[in-house]
């Protein structure tokens, strides 16, 4: 799970770092790793209005979330085994919901113009994360007693304060005109 986790953190964080950087004129459009042709080209598809979701781009979007949810299990796993059910059931949770967001991106991803190899790699460890996070949740016993929540509500300040700030920055850049769309 969290090697599911980590590759789609990784993936998203590259597209995140060309999605900025397109918009910033910082590289050359077409010479991202994934812009192979006319149609396989990860710069076309990431200047589209479908490469954001709710004002944002969907590979920061994607790289908070992901690395949000590395925080929570491995912050989660310093506060001891009994916390590890209260963790999977969460993680079970919020993987469950970004797959279903993820769906509709897959959808997407087959309906544009131009194709992006690395968008759907993101989408298959989100599966591939939530089938995981589902088997070990199903596999780890409820704690026999009530655990602490305090913890855990820290851990989740953590990760959603993480996620918030990140959204806050991009909002923040872009509605002060630093960033711009490029024209192919």
């Amino acid at each position: 799970m969290a090697g599911a986790l980590a590759f789609a953190a990784i993936d998203s964080a590259y597209l995140a770092w060309r999605y900025l950087a397109l918009r910033l004129a910082l590289v050359t459009p077409g010479s991202s790793i994934c812009s192979w042709s006319a149609y396989i080209d990860c710069d076309r598809v990431l200047v589209t209005r479908q490469a954001n979701a709710f004002f944002f781009p969907n590979a920061l979007l994607g790289t908070a979330f992901y690395i949000g949810c590395l925080v929570w299990w491995f912050g989660g796993k310093r506060l001891g085994a009994e916390y590890r059910f209260h963790l999977l059931r969460t993680l079970v949770f919020w993987l469950g919901v970004a797959s279903l967001f993820t769906v509709r991106f897959f959808w997407l991803l087959f309906h544009l113009s131009h194709f992006c190899p690395l968008c759907p790699l993101n989408h298959v460890m989100t599966y591939a994360a939530f089938i995981f996070a589902v088997i070990l949740f199903r596999r780890t016993a409820r704690p026999p007693a009530h655990v602490r929540v305090l913890p855990l509500l820290l851990l989740v300040a953590t990760c959603v304060s993480f996620f918030v700030i990140v959204q806050v920055l991009w909002f923040v850049a872009d509605s002060s005109g630093i960033l711009h769309i490029p024209s192919f």
